[in-house]
């Protein structure tokens, strides 16, 4: 009784310090315990309820590469840090209920938990309504050319002037419009990108925005590269309506900086969108152009010259790139005459350095004189550029033979064209050049080898993301020169044009992409034709049935953005490689079975509903690519295994659901899985399956590259760089039985990226019948998901051999897994870097110590690139590693460990003696450690080391309630000695 005297005095004493709230709600905190957490509880269960909605709609968000709104953000962070701390007070409570179960009520501690339970009840609520967003994300801003590298930006006298000059001219109120001007290859393009980042980093405008003009301007493509960087979406058809949505979200914004590079005359800003400088003058625009009467006509206030670079300069730049040194007087004597040639054009220093890097005295001889020897006339341009073409045409002509027939295809593409190198590679692999190659994949590899050698002579660029080249436009015209004079040893004359009354007389390849041709004629006689590349062109879509009766000798067709008819089509018997892209056809595509000598055939994003049954009259098709064809339906039986000298197959058709898995008729009659294994040269595949099981018996056959996807709509997006199908041996398979698992036994030699989900799968791997040597030798990385089946990874004896190349381990949902590593099998990943392990209910150990014999002072490094680690919600786990097996973890560098109740000890457990050399050295790289909800947790290490943590960087601690005093004693040596970690310690 006196004891509730006490309490009951200290509590009016507190509530007479409140001055807000009546004194008997204050009363009632103490009797309506219960009913205060329960409410407490049922409003965190609501905003997490709320917290999976939003959480949600941002996944669906980053899957159109949408940006997460500020707020979202912040309400999530709120979300995220309230949740902790109602945890928090959850635990307390807790503690509170039991400890009454055996003694009086601690009143004081009841009271004050009931008045910060109410509170956080108060807030719960407030932060469920702030939750229902009208939208949670918007378009991600396309990335400005910041992200690119600036290696190819030189500090000389000449640009350092025209980079001040441009940069005080953007600074200056009375200059609307600034032009930089210089001839071509002397470095535009390169100053006006520096320009574009160091306006970024001084964050004056609200917006900078930065398109290519090109010789030839197309209004459309102009308006989408500046609406990218406006973030604007346009739905609108014709480019006028699309003109005024860019020129309304101009103006909306105070001050914005347009860069207009490769001008080449003057253009109708008016139809692109972009306001006069008296319409909004808070509008800048720097063009970059060739020509000063270019920016006369484009009435530029300010006209910055950016020249050739001085002598010095030249030599300077010469020596860097070819590595030469001072010391040896008669070769720098001869660099300097090479660099004389060059005429101080940094694009022909550039080209010729490289192709002389490593070259003798004799070899700067002879390139000096083939240099000074070198003429090339009518070159349509400028005069003074003739000496660039020169030097140019010279690095051409030190590439070898097949290099130069690439440079010369790609010389075919529109200017400033973003090219795909796989899309080239097409195009070689139907010309003769290309035919000493056994399997298409050794020209593939050709291709990408040539076009490596022609990055490294500057003569291509980096294009925009990966698999993709771009060329300078100068580099472009010397090679369409080239190509038009026929000087070249493959006699290729290429066209660009249509002109009245032009004569095909001896041409060889004609390129219309993205031309300005208006109409194409009925027919064209090109008797000598091997290369037809048309599409994107305004003026015509439709092509004519009799078009190409004349082209007898055509090898290579490229169709982009037209209607045919395949009748159109069957003249050209000799053609060997056919690309259409975004095409419509009026007829079946039946008389496509006439292509007999057809090796590559391309159907990317096409509209055709079926595949003709002549198709399999194609007794030299080697690739068959029907990529993103989502009206496809059917794929006639029989079909795929007639084509048998197909190499590489590609149906990446999610929607095409109509596989024949039993052999029984259905409403479409269409192709078996079954018939890839009549197919003794396949070695690429690329599939999409929507399907619940295989076909009885049917197991892939062998392939070197390989992309399955089964019952994924969307690619599982976990591959590195996210490499094409032609780069990766990669498995995504969800929803199978155990039956059809059986299918992939040959793939699992070779694959590299797998993903298995919801498959009712025992263990990954069975070695007790032998034969497993080379079972996942190759993988890199292993995501397991909602397994609920599966015991254990590997099973058996011999598991040493299995993973040695796994660098990341990803298990999500196998809630049966009691272990998940041997012994014998923890000794092979020696490369694991990465191990992510969440929602294992059952999970006990990680490494299993069943028979495990070691000497507590010789014993193998285990796991010693092993960099992150993040495990929650195993209920059952008592420790990460055995003590005993794994001592130090050399390379870690980011611990995660939360909501594990049973978990004791990080390594080791409590049967473990003290183990230790005594040495700091356990944890010495760790940067990251997060330790959250484990209520058991005692300590990290067991042993007779000192935990010394060199490298952390943050440490969070919450709801670890006996973690034990010599934890927090190396806690503070290390926070004291480290100085600035970010440190958050919550006990309960």
């Amino acid at each position: 009784m006196d004891i509730l005297t006490g309490c009951t005095g200290y509590i009016a004493v507190e509530i007479g310090k409140c001055t807000v709230n009546p004194i008997t709600r204050q009363v009632g905190y103490l009797f309506n315990f219960k009913k205060i957490i329960d409410d407490l509880t049922k409003a965190k269960k609501d905003l997490q309820l709320e917290q999976q909605k939003v959480q949600e709609a941002i996944e669906r968000a980053a899957m159109n590469t949408e940006v997460v709104e500020n707020d979202v953000k912040g309400w999530l962070e709120n979300v995220n840090q309230l949740m902790e701390e109602v945890h928090s007070l959850e635990n307390k409570a807790e503690v509170n209920t039991r400890f009454c179960n055996g003694w009086s009520p601690n009143w004081i501690w009841r009271y004050k938990l009931c008045k910060e339970a109410i509170q956080k009840t108060t807030t719960l609520k407030e932060l469920q309504e702030k939750g229902n967003f009208s939208q949670v994300a918007h378009r991600t801003p396309i990335p400005g050319i910041e992200i690119f590298s600036s290696s190819d930006f030189e500090v000389f006298e000449s640009t350092k002037l025209a980079f001040q000059q441009v940069m005080e001219a953007l600074h200056d109120d009375t200059s609307k419009r600034i032009g930089l001007h210089g001839m071509g290859g002397v470095g535009k393009t390169t100053l006006v990108k520096e320009i574009y980042k160091k306006e970024k980093e001084l964050n004056i405008f609200n917006n900078i925005v930065m398109t290519t003009v090109s010789r030839t301007p197309e209004i459309r493509i102009i308006q989408g590269e500046i609406a990218g960087f406006l973030n604007l979406k346009l739905d609108e058809e014709s480019n006028t309506a699309r003109a005024i949505r860019i020129c309304l979200r101009i103006k909306s914004l105070e001050k914005i900086l347009i860069i207009m590079d490769d001008v080449w005359t003057d253009i109708n800003l008016e139809a692109i969108g972009i306001p006069s400088c008296d319409d909004h003058k808070g509008c800048k625009m720097l063009l970059a152009t060739r020509s000063e009467h270019v920016c006369n006509l484009m009435r530029c206030q300010r006209k910055i010259p950016l020249n050739l670079l001085l002598e010095r300069e030249s030599l300077a730049l010469m020596k860097k790139i070819t590595g030469v040194v001072d010391d040896c007087q008669p070769l720098n004597d001869v660099v300097l005459k090479v660099v004389e040639e060059c005429k101080c054009l940094p694009i022909a220093i550039i080209t010729v350095g490289k192709a002389l890097i490593g070259k003798s005295l004799d070899e700067w001889n002879v390139a000096m004189h083939q240099l000074r020897r070198s003429r090339l006339v009518d070159i349509e341009g400028v005069e003074e550029e003739k000496n660039a073409y020169v030097r140019l045409k010279w690095s051409y002509d030190q590439l070898k033979r097949k290099t130069k027939l690439c440079f010369l295809l790609c010389s075919l593409f529109p200017e400033d064209h973003n090219i795909s190198v796989e899309e080239l590679t097409r195009y070689a692999m139907g010309l003769e050049e290309y035919k000493d190659f056994h399997l298409l994949e050794d020209t593939r590899s050709q291709v990408r080898a040539t076009i490596n050698s022609l990055k490294d002579s500057s003569l291509l660029l980096e294009g925009i993301g990966k698999g993709f080249v771009k060329m300078h436009d100068m580099v472009r015209d010397v090679g369409l020169w080239i190509a038009s004079k026929g000087e070249n040893e493959f006699k290729l004359i290429a066209c660009t044009r249509l002109d009245k009354n032009i004569s095909f007389e001896g041409v060889t390849a004609i390129s219309l992409m993205a031309s300005n041709t208006k109409q194409l004629p009925d027919k064209l006689v090109c008797p000598t034709l091997n290369i037809l590349l048309l599409g994107r062109n305004e003026g015509f879509k439709e092509i004519s049935d009799t078009l190409f009766e004349g082209m007898n000798c055509l090898k290579v067709l490229r169709l982009e953005e037209n209607i045919l008819s395949s009748q159109s089509l069957q003249f050209l018997t000799n053609l060997q490689s056919l690309y259409l892209k975004n095409c419509d056809f009026i007829d079946n595509l039946s008389s496509l079975g006439k292509l007999k000598r057809l090796e590559t055939l391309s159907f990317h994003r096409c509209g055709m509903d079926a595949l003709p049954n002549e198709l399999g009259d194609m007794g030299s098709l080697r690739m068959l690519d029907l990529t993103d064809c989502n009206k496809l339906e059917q794929i006639p039986p029989n079909l795929i295994q007639r084509l048998s000298q197909l190499e590489e197959l590609i149906i990446d058709l999610w929607r095409f659901k109509n596989w024949d898995v039993e052999g029984k008729n259905a409403e479409i009659s269409n192709a078996n899985l079954s018939e890839l294994n009549s197919l003794p040269s396949l070695v690429l595949l690329s599939l999409r399956l929507d399907l619940k099981h295989l076909p009885q018996g049917f197991v892939f056959p062998y392939l070197q590259r390989y992309y399955i996807s089964i019952n994924y709509p969307y690619s599982f997006n976990f591959l590195p760089n996210n490499p094409t199908f032609c780069d990766s041996r990669t498995l995504e398979i969800k929803d199978l039985n155990a039956f059809s698992m059986n299918a992939f036994n040959k793939l699992f030699c070779t694959v590299e990226y797998i993903c298995i989900e919801s498959c009712e799968m025992e263990c990954i791997v069975d070695t007790t019948g032998g034969n497993y040597s080379k079972i996942f030798a190759n993988l890199v990385k292993l995501h397991l998901q909602d397994m609920s089946c599966l015991r254990t990874i590997c099973e058996g004896p011999n598991q040493n051999v299995i993973f040695s190349n796994l660098t990341i381990l990803v298990m999500y949902g196998c809630t049966r897994l009691n272990s998940l590593f041997s012994l014998s099998h923890a000794q092979s990943l020696i490369k694991l870097k990465q191990l992510h392990l969440a929602n294992c209910n059952e999970l006990k150990k990680i490494i299993s110590e069943e028979g495990m014999v070691l000497e507590s002072h010789n014993q193998p490094l285990y796991l010693p690139e092993l960099e992150t680690i993040l495990v929650c919600n195993c209920g059952k786990l008592e420790y990460i590693f055995p003590i005993l097996v794994v001592r130090d973890l050399p390379q870690l560098e980011s611990l995660e460990l939360q909501d594990l109740p049973q978990l004791k000890q990080v390594l080791g457990h409590e049967k473990d003696e003290d183990v230790g050399d005594g040495n700091n050295n356990v944890l010495s790289k760790l940067r990251y450690l997060r330790l959250e909800n484990l209520q058991e947790l005692g300590c990290l290490y067991r042993g007779n080391s000192s935990l010394v943590w060199p490298s952390l960087q943050h440490l969070n601690v919450v709801n670890c309630p006996k973690m034990n005093a010599s934890f927090f004693t190396e806690v503070e040596a290390n926070v004291r000695t480290l100085g600035k970690v970010f440190y958050d310690f919550i006990p309960f």
